[in-house]
């Protein structure tokens, strides 16, 4: 057993900086990078759960409909699920001397960020359903009801070959070592050279599949996110303007609209992330089959990257999602302690011109 462990240097063994092998020799680095990970996956699941309890337990919002999931209490829920993965990986990864079932443990990775992925869709179908009628630029928009038709054949889409390419990737990584000597590789991995072209094949796919789905949500979540911010800002000052609602109705609407760009906003940026890292994760796996300074740095980059990003990215979203619920809340308690221009309808120079 001491031969596989033989190389002494991190310069020279770079497996133990790869994201998906489980089995070399613990360091500082490497545990250190999952405990960070494990202390975020906790304070993600903490102030998800808090959140979930205010909104069913304070504002009793029901979440057992189509149109309660697909919005914000849908995305809390899936970003729990999301966390108690996390944590489960991270315990997994720190405290077992040796891991046997590599398809479980591909799982246990990957399906964090297929909660992630899921969370933001449903938020997103929640977003189209809400959308106005009322034109809010001049780009033709898809109606809510044929862009989520389209959202749900994409999800089925890329959830199966993203199902699929795990339990193929999981199951060619079944090699126990995997060194950057050819000589220790040649010796004590007899099946290195058979599953090596199959497992990089489907981790390509896997994670291209990933940074695609991320491209694609990141285009949605920023087209409609625009055009839905600008037509509910119009919608809402026309019918201010023809008396449709009453003044004391207009300050929870901009406030809703506030929450909703705080959000979105955050959407955007887990999407244009998790697009970049799943694009280098599809190359940069192959860097544990090579040696080289430069390989070595670049592993470790996306190592910190995979691990620490999206934690840290989710928590932000929280925090949006927080500081909207408070903000609504003062301002709906306590009215007078805000300036009534900060939330005023301003009228556009056309509407002045109409009028």
């Amino acid at each position: 057993m001491n031969e596989f462990f033989k190389e002494q240097y991190i310069d020279q063994n770079i497996c133990r900086w790869s994201l998906n092998v489980y089995n070399c020799k613990d360091d500082d680095y490497f545990r250190s990078v999952y405990i960070i990970k494990l202390v975020m996956a906790v304070c993600v699941s903490i102030l998800d759960s808090s959140l979930i309890i205010y909104r069913l337990g304070i504002k009793r919002r029901n979440i057992i409909t189509p149109y309660g999931i697909a919005s914000i209490d849908g995305l809390l829920l899936f970003t729990s699920l999301y966390a108690y993965a996390t944590i489960y990986h991270s315990i997994t990864i720190l405290f077992s001397k040796i891991i046997t079932n590599f398809i479980l443990q591909e799982y246990a990775f990957q399906i964090q960020f297929i909660f992630v992925l899921i969370s933001l869709q449903v938020y997103l179908t929640g977003t189209l359903n809400a959308s106005p009628r009322y034109p809010g630029s001049s780009i033709r928009f898809p109606r809510p009801r044929a862009a989520n038709i389209i959202s749900a054949l994409a999800f089925i889409i890329w959830l199966s070959i993203e199902i699929v390419g795990i339990f193929f990737v999981g199951r060619n990584r079944s090699f126990f070592y995997v060194s950057s000597d050819p000589n220790i590789r040649n010796e004590y991995d007899p099946i290195y050279g058979k599953n090596k072209k199959s497992y990089l094949l489907w981790t390509k796919i896997t994670y291209l599949t990933f940074c695609g789905t991320c491209f694609i949500v990141f285009l949605l979540f920023l087209l409609f996110g625009i055009n839905l911010v600008k037509a509910a800002n119009r919608s809402l000052e026309e019918m201010y303007r023809s008396k449709k609602i009453k003044p004391n109705i207009v300050v929870p609407i901009r406030i809703a609209i506030l929450k909703m760009q705080w959000i979105s906003f955050a959407c955007n940026v887990i999407m244009a992330l998790f697009a970049i890292l799943f694009g280098f994760m599809a190359f940069g796996e192959e860097l544990i089959y090579k040696s080289g300074k430069m390989n070595e740095l670049i592993s470790k980059i996306i190592c910190v990257a995979m691990n620490l990003v999206p934690p840290a990215c989710i928590f932000v979203t929280l925090l949006c999602i927080v500081y909207g619920e408070a903000r609504s809340d003062i301002i709906t308690t306590y009215p007078s302690t805000h300036y009534e221009e900060e939330y005023q309808m301003n009228y556009t120079k056309q509407s002045e011109e109409k009028i």
